[in-house]
């Protein structure tokens, strides 16, 4: 290249350049959030630092080994076609528990859910296919967490699809596990699942694996069904099938099944792990071998056994290892990974057992084993490299993998998932790298796509535009100083033991760099999974208290207990500077008060009586505070909810009439220009198989009477008003929608696009008119439109629109 060229092209990048930086400058002059670098063909964006919560089954396509498929406990799954640089999440009403590639058609995908899904376009668009929505489908979203189910007049059984096999030799031919409530239920399709028959019922309380042994005769296929409590072998023809029992090598709990061809002997291998135990002073590892179709079954006694403490009595259940998860390749069985819960060994001279964790790797079908990762709770392995999670939390927050998953023709490609992360190998073990975040030069993060972290607000500094923070449950704090773009843990100097759940934030307005945080270590509130048991004094926490920007926090609860769960906390922009008034809800303790900029605080229960699960408060312009209290459980016993107001800074308190029926209040917004004009959201509760008594009730003479404005069978967790224009009223749901209303809730429409089933509240972007942060259980914050993206794109069109239900 000439140097005259050269310098041509420089001279038109540099032009290029200069457009970029124009538009950039524009758009945000016009009122343009800087997109992030996530952008959902739905309008949507999803911000945050990835990861963070439980992920499972990651399933590789036999296709390409790129595309990966992994899904997560709080009802999200992920897609990605390019090794784990980006991922594009989808929902399918609640969690997915199997994936299934056609072996024929790339672009053919099945995923088993509370339904049976398909895709034909690789993943992007899904439809139900059993039960058949041409039978008459309905759905059933019932109970705490909004559980999903379909109702059909077809054969459908109810339940969950728990596991899914396609024969390779003819795709038209396919089976599924199902959990129903008449037990575990084999169904087999000959027409790619247009029609489905009963084949078998088998016992167990959960499928493990369903295997089509391809090396049977086509016309008489043989499967292998392996559930928790034993395996059966049947001949799949057009006569319900005939079940019979393998003979296993032990009775205990079957955790995992893996089965693959070896390409030798060209029969199939299969594999199974359980508990390990001591037998008469010798270790029985739990890690089993079949290479004869289950007639016998070798132990895996070398799976790093020599190196197991043994105590003199051989009876030490924590000298006892733990395999757990084990996955092979398809087309070659002897490439075999396999999880290790625990491995306690003892150093020469030491009496003390290190427990070690990771996952070991056979290449001879199980007669041999070696660590590929390893980890202790103070060993970080050298050949894993991991984003925030590892640097922030260590090895010990992740854990050994839940979920393994091997390339079915590549060996050598694997992938993990944990309580925090995926990551993978494509080098067969020899490095480890995660796949759900991006890291960035200065530290900070972004999120590559695979979003599992419930939050609860997002946060506005008042003195930079560009500084916002989310508050999230069991990975505390993050803030971004970019406009959401990239992200920044914000948890130094909280005390270890809250860091859990950071459940909200307020900034002060007139104070630059000061705030306060409430935190608790039981994440999840309010629902009641976290006291069903009691105890709910084990739990603590407290407010914290910055001057630094969030960068660094101070304990500031001096009066408080230390195991205050604290859930809200609210400021009073009519205090003295310096002097602040804040309120804290303390759940199971009640309401803190501090006039003096959050140092000491005293609680202020005078009225509030029997339940003091104190959850959320809400101040009005006025000074008169409400405070919501959460539906709770004492002793197996169902508890009431409450609404209490206060109108001199909360030393009374007085109970406001709930609408009839309500017994779960969840979130209050005011009217500003309506005096006494409020909405609740509310929490149903189950009557006789019916969600009763949820939705959204207004008054207009503040509290004294409701009436219903949304569908009572609705789980409604957030409402907000838009406070410029009031009659603009949001909902967030746990029913896979936001809605809006623009007549203060006479009628709704649907926020398009937005589909994730667990929602929690609507924040309006301060910044940007006709902008908005969607908070949810499970899937970070999404961001968009107010108005939603009317025609979006999205993964299944609701099959009804429950804001249609129910009293008007």
């Amino acid at each position: 290249m000439s140097m005259r060229r050269s310098g041509a092209r420089h001279l038109f990048l540099s032009i290029v350049a200069l457009v970029a930086v124009f538009c950039a400058v524009a758009s945000e002059r016009a009122g343009v959030r800087r997109a992030g670098p996530l952008q959902r063909r739905s309008g949507w964006e999803i911000i945050g630092p990835g990861g963070g919560g439980a992920q499972f089954i990651p399933t590789i396509s036999p296709h390409d080994p790129r595309t990966v498929l992994v899904a997560c406990d709080m009802t999200g799954s992920y897609i990605t076609h390019d090794g784990g640089q980006t991922w594009r999440e989808f929902n399918l009403r609640t969690r997915v528990d199997a994936f299934a590639f056609d072996p024929s058609d790339p672009k053919v995908i099945y995923a088993g859910a509370s339904g049976l899904f398909r895709s034909d376009d690789g993943g992007n668009r899904w439809r139900l296919i059993f039960p058949s929505v041409a039978s008459g489908v309905s759905e059933r979203m019932i109970g705490d967490h909004a559980d999903h189910s379909f109702v059909a007049g077809d054969n459908w059984p109810g339940g969950m699809i728990q596991a899914i096999t396609v024969d390779r030799d003819d795709a038209s031919h396919m089976l599924i596990g199902i959990k129903s409530p008449a037990g575990l239920c084999v169904f087999f399709s000959a027409d790619r699942g247009q029609t489905w028959r009963e084949g078998c019922k088998v016992p167990g309380s959960a499928f493990r694996s369903l295997y089509f042994d391809p090396t049977s005769a086509r016309d008489d296929r043989r499967l292998f069904v392996f559930t928790d409590r034993g395996a059966h072998t049947a001949r799949v023809n057009d006569d319900r099938f005939k079940v019979e029992p393998i003979h296993l090598p032990t009775e205990a709990t079957i955790a995992a099944v893996a089965c693959g061809i070896d390409p030798v002997s060209r029969k199939p291998i299969f594999y199974l792990t359980t508990p390990a135990r001591w037998e008469n002073g010798k270790l029985s590892t739990g890690v089993w071998r079949s290479a004869d179709r289950g007639q016998t079954w070798l132990e895996a006694h070398s799976v790093l056994d020599e190196r197991v403490a043994r105590p003199a009595a051989g009876r030490d259940s924590n000298a006892l290892p733990l395999f757990t998860q084990i996955a092979c390749s398809g087309a070659d069985a002897r490439t075999v990974y396999l999880a290790v819960q625990k491995h306690p060994e003892m150093a020469a001279g030491s009496k003390a057992l290190t427990n070690f964790y990771g996952i070991v790797k056979s290449e001879d079908g199980g007669a041999t084993w070696r660590w590929v990762l390893r980890e202790a709770n103070d060993l970080s392995p050298r050949n894993k490299h991991d984003s925030w999670v590892g640097r922030d939390y260590g090895p010990e927050w992740g854990e050994a993998p839940l979920g393994l998953g091997v390339g079915p023709t590549r060996g050598d490609v694997c992938y993990a998932t944990d309580y925090g992360t995926t990551y993978r190998t494509t080098d067969g073990g020899k490095s480890w790298g995660q796949v759900y975040a991006n890291d960035h030069a200065d530290g900070s993060v972004s999120t590559r796509g695979l979003d599992v972290t419930t939050c609860y607000g997002v946060h506005f500094d008042p003195f930079d535009r560009e500084h916002l923070a989310i508050t999230y449950t069991d990975i505390g704090l993050f803030h971004s100083s970019d406009g959401g773009a990239s992200w920044r843990h914000a948890i130094d100097g909280v005390p270890r033991e809250w860091r859990n759940t950071c459940y909200w934030l307020v900034f002060d307005p007139e104070v630059k760099n000061r705030a306060w945080s409430v935190w608790g270590s039981a994440h999840d509130l309010p629902r009641p999974k976290m006291f069903r048991g009691g105890h709910f004094d084990r739990f603590v926490g407290g407010v914290c208290r910055t001057d630094g920007g969030l960068k660094a926090w101070q304990k500031s609860n001096a009066g408080m207990p230390e195991n205050t769960v604290a859930t809200h906390i609210v400021l009073d922009p009519r205090s003295p500077s310096g002097s602040r008034t804040l309120y804290v809800a303390g759940f199971g303790k009640g309401v803190f008060k501090s006039t003096d900029d959050g140092r000491t605080w005293k609680l202020k229960n005078d009225g509030i009586a029997g339940n003091l699960n104190a959850w959320r408060l809400v101040l009005l312009p006025d000074g008169t505070l409400y405070l919501l209290v959460a539906r709770g459980l004492e002793n197996g016993r169902e508890v009431d909810g409450a609404v209490y107001q206060s109108a001199d800074g909360a030393e009374h308190w007085r109970r406001v009439q709930l609408p009839a029926g309500v017994n779960a209040p969840n979130d209050l917004a005011f009217d500003p220009n309506g005096p006494g004009r409020m909405y609740l959201a509310c929490w149903p509760r189950t009557v006789a198989g019916v969600e009763r008594a949820g939705g959204l009730y207004v008054t207009a003479d503040g509290g004294e009477s409701w009436e219903n404005c949304f569908a009572e069978s609705a789980h409604v967790y957030g409402v907000t008003l838009d406070q410029q224009h009031p009659s603009t009223v949001f909902i967030n749901t746990f029913d896979s929608a936001a809605y809006r209303s623009d007549d203060s809730g006479k009628s709704w429409r649907r926020l398009e696009g937005y589909n994730f089933k667990w929602g929690h509240r609507v924040i309006l972007d301060p910044h940007h008119q006709g902008r908005l942060y969607l908070t949810t259980f499970g899937s970070s914050v999404w961001y968009g439109s107010t108005g939603g993206e009317p025609g979006a794109f999205e993964d299944v069109y609701p099959f009804q629109d429950v804001s249609r239900k129910g009293k008007r």
